[in-house]
């Protein structure tokens, strides 16, 4: 039966005329009245049933009479004039009464939902007759019966069973002997009596690290100075060093429902490992360093392995050295200077300060001086804001336009049988509808010829293709529609190539910074004086390590957990903690506070504090 709609019941209800359904009060207890002192008078006037003897007989009123009504209780089923009766009804001497037993079965076999299991439930060995019980002459009467238990019409038997296993289709490990049982010695519970064998799951490939994917103690001071000799404590292997080993995935074993049916057990998911010429990997999963270095896993799906280098600025980054981008780690014994621009392929270290510059890093960013004014982005973050990445991916969407729409007015200028060198097409295009795509090349030529510590032969075709454009006649004669792909190709695999380089568990480690802009795809580690005026956003957790670390004028984002120590104060700005799972603060003096979508107003200094969603829901 389906079940019928909200829109349909109200369409039902306006279709039919509900008034005619209100009756008066006074009828009503008129009603009750009568049937409630039923006595000789009454009988003669309306209209009366009884059961005798199985029959079911009817009297009509008379003198303005009601009529008798009849229904009935289960196990009978009525039945008047045809038609089966579920609630009440009139009836009449010239209606057709029938009536019949609707009985259980005297068994039940049922199946599990993972279809691995059937049972056998005894509900009765015998099937008995049915007798209406009599009931003396009444104006409303419900038709009942009751078992002879005198007369049997059926017994149940083995075979019963069995017959009904055999139309269900149901052949797995049938257990014949605990049905025998159960109906020698009934205990009208389900009885298991056929199984299944489940499928083995298969094992996942696994890939098991062998070196700490972690800076576990990257600054030491010895006797208040910094300890230059041991002052990273990078995680680092040497040639011919085991750094990983790849488990093969297995494959499970199917397994067979109640019915026979094969159950295929669920695929096993692999693992896609590739190893960099830094690294090797033997035929049985074993992954060794070819050199020595900091081994470093990348990817997402795709998991890459390699040794990472390291670039070390024995002093600061500044005019002099250059904006720095290499494909490694980045070490900087000095400070980030005014303006300038770091950005790693790997893991970024900073002994001194940063002041007024970016720095972005595939990796971790670990700065043991002050952050002011600066820009600091790792992991996902680290990618998106690279310029290399940015910009060849920007320029890319942009060549695959030119490239549809040279082809769509080649394809015009064809049917016209007009013909053109497709070099004019690409320039005319540059100079009419893609302008951009010149300034576009000339900002990713800029990014290349700064590059001054990145593989220069990896980048070298991309910066040779880029000039070309800039060269009128050059691109009038080399520019084929091949040209511009194979140059799109080479923009694609640059980006995809820098967004491989993106390290897990990543992480920004501080002291303290000021007016600055954090994003980490994952914690944002905060050891000292702490953060004024500043923007932080974070995958993880944002967490302040000293007892006196402040957190003032800031606006704090945490997809994980937001642990802060002093919050608020002395500013006019308005401090800001937003997490997803719960904001811990050891003393908070004015701010908000979010968790999820729930928030509250701190207008008032509390200690020792954390907020859920539990408890800011309750007060809001």
């Amino acid at each position: 039966m389906e079940q019928i709609t909200e829109y349909e019941l109200t369409l039902l209800i306006k279709q039919l005329n509900l008034d005619e359904l209100e009756t008066d009060p006074a009828e009503e207890q008129i009603n009750v009245t009568i049937d409630s002192n039923i006595d000789g008078a009454s009988l003669k006037q309306n209209g009366w049933i009884q059961v005798a003897d199985h029959t079911i007989v009817v009297q009509d009123p008379n003198d303005g009479g009601k009529p008798p009504v009849i229904s009935s209780l289960a196990p009978v089923k009525l039945k008047i004039n045809d038609i089966e009766i579920l609630t009440e009804a009139a009836v009449t001497s010239t209606d057709r009464i029938e009536w019949e037993i609707v009985e259980k079965n005297l068994f039940e076999i049922s199946v599990s939902e993972d279809k691995l299991f059937a049972y056998f439930q005894l509900i009765s060995k015998e099937r008995y007759a049915w007798r209406l019980i009599d009931v003396e002459p009444v104006p409303m009467i419900i038709i009942m019966a009751e078992e002879d238990r005198d007369i049997v019409l059926q017994t149940l038997h083995l075979s019963d069973v069995v017959m009904k296993l055999e139309q269900k289709l149901i052949r797995s490990n049938l257990d014949i002997p605990s049905i025998q049982q159960e109906l020698m010695n009934p205990t009208y519970k389900s009885v298991l009596v056929a199984e299944g064998k489940p499928a083995a799951p298969g094992q996942d490939a696994q890939l098991d690290i062998y070196f700490s994917e972690q800076v576990e103690s990257h600054f030491s001071e010895l006797g208040g100075s910094v300890d230059f000799r041991n002052h990273l404590h990078i995680p680092s292997v040497k040639s011919g060093d085991l750094i990983a080993k790849k488990t093969p995935m297995v494959d499970g074993i199917p397994g067979y429902d109640v019915f026979g049916n094969v159950i295929i057990p669920a695929p096993p998911k692999d693992i896609i490992i590739v190893t960099k010429s830094n690294v090797e990997m033997t035929p049985d999963g074993e992954i060794f360093a070819r050199k020595e270095g900091r081994p470093r896993l990348t990817g997402g799906k795709i998991k890459t392995l390699d040794i990472s280098t390291s670039y070390i600025v024995s002093g600061d980054v500044d005019i002099e050295t250059g904006n720095i981008v290499f494909s490694g780690d980045v070490t900087v014994y000095g400070n980030v200077t005014d303006n300038m621009i770091v950005e790693s392929l790997g893991n970024v270290y900073v002994i001194g300060g940063v002041y007024n510059s970016t720095i972005t890093a595939t990796g971790s960013i670990h700065v043991k001086g002050n952050v002011i004014g600066s820009k600091l982005y790792s992991g996902y973050f680290g990618v998106m804001f690279n310029r290399l990445y940015h910009t060849s991916k920007h320029l890319s969407e942009k060549i695959e336009k030119l490239l549809a729409a040279s082809k769509m007015l080649g394809e015009a200028l064809e049917s016209q049988k007009q013909t053109i060198r497709y070099g004019q097409i690409v320039l005319i295009l540059m100079e009419n509808k893609f302008k951009d795509i010149s300034v576009t090349i000339r900002d990713l030529l800029y990014v290349i010829t700064n590059i001054q510590h990145l593989k220069k032969e990896a980048n070298q075709k991309l910066k040779e293709m880029c000039e070309i454009f800039f060269q009128p006649v050059t691109l009038l004669e080399m520019a084929t529609y091949s040209f511009v792909q194979s140059f799109l190709v080479l923009l694609k695999d640059t980006h995809q190539e820098i967004a491989s380089m993106q390290e897990e568990n990543v992480h920004i480690s501080i002291n303290q910074c000021q007016n600055s802009e954090l994003k980490s795809n994952g914690d944002i580690l905060i050891h000292r004086e702490g953060v004024l005026l500043s923007d932080l956003f974070s995958t993880g957790n944002i967490i302040f390590k000293h007892e006196s670390s402040v957190c003032r004028g800031s606006q704090l984002d945490a997809e994980g957990s937001i642990s802060a120590k002093i919050v608020g104060g002395q500013t006019g700005v308005n401090t800001i903690l937003r997490a997803r799972k719960q904001v811990a603060v050891k003393q908070m003096y004015t701010g908000k506070v979010c968790v999820g979508k729930y928030y509250t107003d701190i207008m008032e200094y509390v200690e020792n504090k954390t907020f859920e969603i539990d408890n800011l829901r309750q007060h809001g």
